[in-house]
């Protein structure tokens, strides 16, 4: 049996070895009461609850199961992918979470598939379905999940126009968001890699910008520097614009190298940003709408997609193509007078 041990804010705590994760380093599970026999008591039920559901993975309810997956994947996926898993297994499909894998039809699932569906995005509804999918095939495999998904609706998506964008260039200029603003806008940086970007990823002889890492939040809401992008191609290099680069230089002083380029939590951008477009008279835009506003504007200056998909890091030019590229309204204007005085020519020819 394991033994508790008192920590220094004097509760005990109890540390079971539960295995090694993937990259062999050493996992445990810990139980911390008040006292040394309640806390050896948790951990001791957890071992005979186990060791009873372990003979059927099945047997295990719904919410120990989502439990046991999120933690078999916490040294694989991003801490904010982990950190979204931890949030739907507390706030969603709690009428499910008690139930045993086994004891659970289609029937069930899609009645709290509808019922989230009234207070959630289609988007979210998907995503919080490929986690109980992923769940049931791990631990309830042979359980043939059949589920009819709310209908996925066209992203609103939301961008800067030409002008609104020069607005928007005068409006930040000398404000403390001025150089975040511009990685969004002018380089079509994440906020979380804006905020992840240390001073020795700048190199100023050079005029560029090494991408290879981001700010995010953990399952613990912490936010916490990665050093991985979102996928393989985030990691990049980019050419930083004179502009931008004497803004950079200006603001490093005696900054040390690993010292943050942006020490502006992501939330506080935003709310940041809102404030300074409702100055401007500009529409509340995300600050994610940036990245969106320099991919439409690559697209209307014909930037050919290998070049665009490498700048913005993008995984695909799909994915490209089907969330970032928008149609400006006055690139549209300007086909749309081509296209008319192309067919009034035959007209009257």
């Amino acid at each position: 049996m394991a033994t508790a041990r008192q920590l220094p804010s004097g509760s005990w705590r109890v540390q079971l070895y539960t295995g090694k994760d993937p990259t062999g380093k050493r996992q445990y599970l810990s139980f911390t009461a008040p006292t040394k026999k309640e806390a050896e008591l948790e951990a001791l039920q957890y071992q005979l609850h186990y060791k009873e559901i372990s003979k059927d993975a099945s047997a295990m309810t719904l919410r120990e199961a989502v439990d046991k997956y999120i933690q078999s994947k916490s040294n694989i996926l991003s801490p904010s992918t982990i950190r979204g898993y931890d949030i739907m297994a507390r706030r969603r499909l709690q009428g499910l979470m008690p139930i045993r894998l086994n004891r659970l039809n289609n029937s069930l699932i899609q009645q709290a598939i509808n019922t989230e569906a009234k207070t959630a995005s289609p988007k979210y509804i998907r995503n919080l379905h490929g986690l109980l999918s992923a769940v049931l095939r791990e631990y309830y495999p042979s359980f043939q999940l059949n589920t009819t998904l709310p209908t996925k609706r066209p992203a609103e998506q939301r961008f800067l126009e030409p002008e609104q964008i020069a607005a928007l260039l005068r409006a930040v200029r000398g404000n403390e968001i001025e150089i975040p603003v511009l990685m969004g806008l002018w380089l079509g940086m994440r906020s979380s890699e804006i905020t992840g970007l240390a001073w020795s990823d700048i190199d100023f002889q050079r005029g560029t910008i090494y991408i290879h890492r981001a700010k995010v939040r953990d399952a613990s809401n912490r936010w916490i520097t990665k050093n991985v992008t979102k996928n393989a191609t985030s990691t990049r290099t980019l050419h930083v614009p004179d502009y931008l680069l004497d803004l950079l230089r200006f603001s490093k002083g005696d900054a040390a190298p690993e010292d943050p380029v942006v020490p502006i939590e992501g939330n506080c951008l935003w709310r940041r940003l809102q404030v300074i477009l409702k100055r401007a008279g500009l529409p509340p835009i995300r600050f994610h709408d940036l990245r969106h506003t320099n991919a439409s504007v690559m697209a209307g200056l014909n930037v050919p997609d290998i070049y665009a998909q490498q700048r913005g890091g993008w995984s695909s030019p799909a994915v490209m193509q089907r969330i970032y590229q928008h149609t400006l309204s006055s690139k549209q204007t300007e086909v749309d007078q081509q296209i008319d005085s192309f067919f009034q020519g035959l007209m009257h020819g």
